[in-house]
């Protein structure tokens, strides 16, 4: 059985972990394309020095279109990222670099995914110490963004997810527990949420 699953939250909410876990559990490959990866392909040190550089569109352009092109590649996989996330992430800081080509190959990246799995804000957020990963500004250290965030991705999943493509959301703040909950679910015995 193909396996495409993919992650979606906020920062924090254990996506990585868990891809990790799935490519581990299930030998599926993970996908390595990120903001991260992006950037350093663009001359950046990390991704924040994108915006600073008034590079969001083009750099938003390049990742949706690099991760598509590997998730295109290959039969099985998993991702901590939806292209809604990455949607949402730039809708937050340059909503002017989303254009309908851009929003058509989004939302055509979740043909590709046979399962989504939600992580919200309020089963498991892990914010750490990183200031652009909690915002900054003025939510740094809070979880206002992180909830904002998770607000916008939830309404994109309502409106683009494919209705053939089961979703489910995690109930659980134990790792081993949400560990368990994807395993039932890629086996179809956990109910989909729409």
């Amino acid at each position: 059985m193909s396996i495409r699953l993919a992650f979606c939250g906020a920062s924090g909410t254990g996506k990585t972990t868990l891809a990790r876990w799935v490519e581990q559990q299930f030998g599926v490959p993970f996908n390595p394309v990120g903001s991260r990866s992006v950037a350093k392909a663009m001359g950046f040190d990390n991704p924040y020095d994108v915006d600073k550089a008034g590079k969001r569109a083009e750099f938003q352009r390049k990742l949706v279109a690099d991760k598509r092109a590997w998730e295109d590649e290959h039969d099985s996989f998993v991702v901590d990222r939806t292209t809604l996330d990455n949607l949402a992430y730039t809708m937050f800081h340059d909503v002017y670099a989303v254009d309908q080509e851009l929003l058509k190959a989004i939302a055509g990246g979740l043909d590709r995914y046979t399962h989504i799995v939600f992580c919200p804000v309020e089963v498991f957020c892990h914010i750490g110490d990183d200031p652009h990963r909690v915002g900054g500004g003025k939510y740094a250290g809070d979880k206002t963004y992180h909830e904002l965030y998770d607000i916008v991705l939830k309404g994109l999943l309502d409106r683009f997810r494919p209705t053939v493509v089961p979703l489910t959301r995690l109930f659980s703040e134990g790792l081993e527990d949400r560990q368990e909950w994807i395993r039932r679910f890629l086996r179809g015995e956990e109910p989909m949420v729409e």
